[in-house]
């Protein structure tokens, strides 16, 4: 794992369910988060769409990942259980 700060659940659900805020606004949002942690945890969160690789994230963020359906903070991407959905269809 390679996220150093401990997220809660709470935290990581407000970011899953703010695709579009920006890393500013989320900041704003969570207080005693910076826009720098904020940002790694969303690109962890995308590499996890786009490459499957839940290994720098604790178990339980991988699981909530896995598990249903989410928007990528980074590209927009609805990420679905076992693929994601572009406009263009499945990819």
């Amino acid at each position: 794992m390679i996220i150093e700060e401990k997220w809660s659940e709470q935290e990581f659900e407000t970011i899953l369910q703010a695709p579009r805020d920006t890393d500013e606004e989320l900041s704003a949002k969570l207080k005693g988060r910076n826009v720098q942690s904020i940002s790694r945890l969303r690109a962890y969160i995308h590499n996890f769409h786009v490459r499957g690789n839940v290994s720098e994230l604790p178990d339980w963020m991988g699981i909530r990942l896995k598990s249903s359906g989410w928007i990528c903070p980074r590209c927009f991407a609805k990420v679905l259980k076992y693929g994601y959905q572009h406009d263009r269809g499945w990819i």
